[in-house]
């Protein structure tokens, strides 16, 4: 098929990722509600860390991943969720993207509240989507170098990690177990759902 023959080029996305849009759309919403409405401390509320799995305050682990902490925090990550879920939303369907990218945010959350929180024992408390987007950064970084469903420019994916990485290093108090927990969970949901699919998703 004509796709078989064309598949190994670098793929640009035709149409518009609506749930990556309705996303960010949310996170900024928000974003703005938090800043400019609530008088309460967010972060106390939403956010989430060891102490609070532990609690079985379970609703932190999706409440977390729509709470940021500064604008620039929000736009960092905002850029970079559009910059992946462009991709991996029309690659993979609206669906199973939205499946995914919450995956990769809880996963990434109890995967870092573990490490930093009870392995470490470090008291923090954490929020954003870090997790989420590093996670899909993670599966188009494997997605795209086993060349099964497309291929990207190298130069695209290291400035998509370069964005979140420069956020996690330039923002004070970030929560780096999350972002290496959803980049961790992210590759390994890439693994699975790349041998599950298998070259059936190139046929298609």
């Amino acid at each position: 098929m004509e796709e078989n023959k064309t598949y190994q080029k670098y793929y640009n996305p035709c149409e518009l990722p609506k749930v990556t849009i309705a996303i960010v759309i949310i996170n900024v919403v928000l974003f703005v509600l938090q800043t400019h409405l609530f008088k309460y401390d967010a972060w106390s509320l939403l956010g989430i860390n060891w102490d609070k799995l532990v609690d079985k305050e379970f609703y932190r682990l999706f409440t977390a991943m729509f709470t940021h902490a500064s604008l620039a925090h929000l736009g960092s990550n905002m850029i970079a969720l559009y910059g992946a879920g462009m991709y991996l939303e029309e690659k993979l369907g609206s669906k199973r993207f939205l499946i995914f990218y919450l995956l990769c945010g809880v996963l990434g959350e109890i995967l870092g509240c573990t490490l930093g929180g009870y392995v470490l024992q470090r008291e923090y408390i954490s929020v954003g989507a870090s997790g989420a987007v590093f996670g899909l950064v993670g599966m188009l970084i494997i997605l795209s170098l086993r060349k099964q469903m497309f291929r990207i420019p190298m130069i695209r994916i290291i400035l998509f990690l370069a964005l979140c990485i420069t956020d996690a290093l330039t923002e004070s108090g970030v929560d780096i177990f999350s972002h290496a927990g959803g980049f961790v969970v992210g590759i390994v949901i890439g693994l699975i759902y790349s041998c599950v699919a298998g070259e059936k998703t190139i046929e298609e």
